[in-house]
């Protein structure tokens, strides 16, 4: 095995490989809009418990993803207005998935 220009090369009898690391995950935050909603992790949409153009207070529940046999709460980051809503009941996401965003009240 041996390392050059960021890829690592490996050899065996068997096969020769050159691998590329790539990052584990990459961090949806940087590139997600502010007040963005972000999956948590894969799962499943349950429930959606807003609708586009609604208020919502900080705290409330947005919505219900199924993930690892267990429904996780995904609630307002802010007191605002939901405007955009991404996903739909039954949906499957992605970690790291814009599922709605919450334009924050200025108060």
């Amino acid at each position: 095995m041996a390392r050059h220009g960021g890829k690592v090369y490996v050899d065996s009898p068997a096969a020769h490989a050159v691998l590329t690391p790539v990052p584990r995950l990459p961090e949806p935050a940087e590139r997600a809009a502010p007040g963005s909603l972000l999956a948590p992790m894969p799962g499943a949409v349950l429930r959606v418990e807003v609708k586009e153009g609604q208020r919502v207070d900080k705290g409330q529940p947005v919505l219900v993803l199924e993930a690892m046999k267990m429904e996780h709460r995904i609630t307002a980051p802010a007191t605002g207005t939901v405007s955009a809503l991404r996903v739909a009941k039954g949906d499957q996401v992605e970690a790291g998935a814009v599922l709605a965003i919450i334009d924050e009240e200025n108060t």
